[in-house]
């Protein structure tokens, strides 16, 4: 199961896997996909593991209403922002150095790392997984959380993804409502799972349970799946 995306969601797996899923965080520009891997990070406060936060930029705000919670739940946080695919790498390649092997790496902003070079998408699937299972003492590999913008950056990229992502959560806006989004996440082996997203104006998030029935249209609206349409996305 994609168990941090899960406890972020405010639920908790009824049979914890054998190894993390990675997954991937899908939705179009404004979702709160970023919010949502934050709040993956932070899940847990202090007790929860050492998470490594990569995107192509910083980020505007930290999150945290400044509680003494959120500040050891930040202890935990590392921030990089490698700004091509290159120094991604390099930051991916150095998790294995780290004396504490980070249990949570989130990628935040995919779709500016892929770019036109061929193989990019495969390479950078390749180097996350490596990073999640460094080297030393057997231990669980982390969890990776990547997000991506839809619609994808070429009519493949979903499909290949899908190969190293089995599990996903679709951030959808509810037309009409402002700051307010459904997420549905898939994983292997289980059904899907709803929840209603609703930010404050001042980007606090909450998470109600949502029926099923309230993810409709959610789906590829290609028969072959290939890409996303702004159109299922409202």
């Amino acid at each position: 199961m994609a168990a941090a995306l899960e406890r972020a969601l405010g639920s908790v797996p009824a049979v914890p896997a054998a190894e993390p899923v990675p997954a991937l965080v899908l939705g179009p520009a404004g979702s709160g996909r970023t919010a949502l891997l934050l709040r993956a990070a932070l899940a847990g406060g202090g007790d929860g593991p050492r998470v490594l936060f990569l995107a192509p930029s910083a980020l505007p705000r930290l999150p945290g209403g400044g509680d003494g919670n959120d500040r050891r739940a930040l202890q935990r946080l590392e921030l990089r922002y490698p700004p091509s695919l290159g120094a991604l790498g390099r930051e991916l390649g150095a998790v294995g150095a780290w004396p504490r092997p980070p249990g949570l790496l989130l990628l935040d902003g995919l779709e500016r790392y892929l770019g036109g070079a061929p193989g990019a998408l495969a390479r950078l699937a390749a180097l996350l997984l490596e990073a999640a299972r460094s080297p030393g003492p057997p231990r669980p590999p982390a969890q990776v959380l990547a997000s991506l913008c839809l619609p994808p950056p070429g009519p493949h990229v979903l499909p290949a993804l899908r190969r190293y992502f089995p599990a996903e959560c679709r951030l959808r806006p509810v037309p009409g409502v402002p700051l307010h989004l459904c997420a549905r996440l898939a994983c292997p082996g289980a059904p899907p799972r709803c929840w209603h997203l609703h930010f404050s104006p001042h980007g606090q998030l909450r998470v109600a349970p949502a029926d099923a029935g309230d993810s409709e249209g959610d789906e590829d609206a290609h028969p072959d799946g290939d890409e996303d349409s702004d159109e299922a996305w409202g």
